[in-house]
């Protein structure tokens, strides 16, 4: 794997995709009609609660120096965008919540930020990777709406887990994670997001 290569997966494989992907799986494949304006509605929240908030702040944070760049390679610059991450994505799952949508889309949402609290404790002593925990909590919603409704996701399944490998293998390529952040930041995502969404 070249160093672009590596780099243009890291882009296109970004953690702030799979918010408004596992929306769009939880609103469209499940067994639930919601009408267009409100999947709009949803969908505009959900985007903007979870990429344009926590990028400004980001872009604030740069631009007062408390972080040193945006790609947050060092363990002190995640920990600000962390917290309010967490925040954003709990207020975020909370309006889902409140306008009625399923609950697997309010109990992944409430996840991923429950998966950024996790990743926030561990910045005292590692840095797991953000990028694995995006793809592995996607994996795993599909894994719990799969067997809870019997959905043939099995296909897709198999795919996610392929990206990851070769996800993991370009954070790997570019010196972003040690190998043991890059299993942890999978599983991590993976298995917190899974087991909320099942039990929801």
């Amino acid at each position: 794997m070249t160093q672009r290569f590596a780099t243009v997966l890291s882009y296109l494989l970004h953690p702030v995709v799979y918010p408004i992907l596992g929306l769009l799986i939880t609103l469209k494949a499940l067994p639930y009609y919601i009408n267009s304006q409100i999947t709009i509605l949803a969908l505009a929240f959900v985007f903007t609660g979870t990429y344009i908030f926590p990028l400004a702040v980001s872009f604030l944070l740069y631009r007062f120096d408390v972080i040193s760049s945006f790609e947050m390679k060092k363990r002190e610059d995640r920990k600000w965008p962390y917290v309010i991450g967490a925040i954003s994505y709990y207020f975020t799952a909370s309006f889902i919540q409140e306008i009625g949508l399923p609950n697997e889309s309010y109990a992944y949402v409430l996840a991923s930020a429950m998966v950024v609290v996790v990743h926030l404790i561990m910045l005292s002593f590692s840095k797991p990777s953000a990028h694995l925990a995006g793809i592995g909590g996607f994996t795993g919603l599909m894994m719990a709406v799969s067997y809870k409704y019997q959905i043939g996701f099995l296909p897709y399944i198999a795919l996610c887990i392929i990206l990851a490998g070769f996800l993991g293998s370009a954070r790997l390529k570019l010196n972003a994670h040690t190998l043991g952040e890059v299993v942890f930041g999978y599983f991590s995502g993976m298995f917190i997001i899974l087991i909320t969404v099942y039990l929801s």
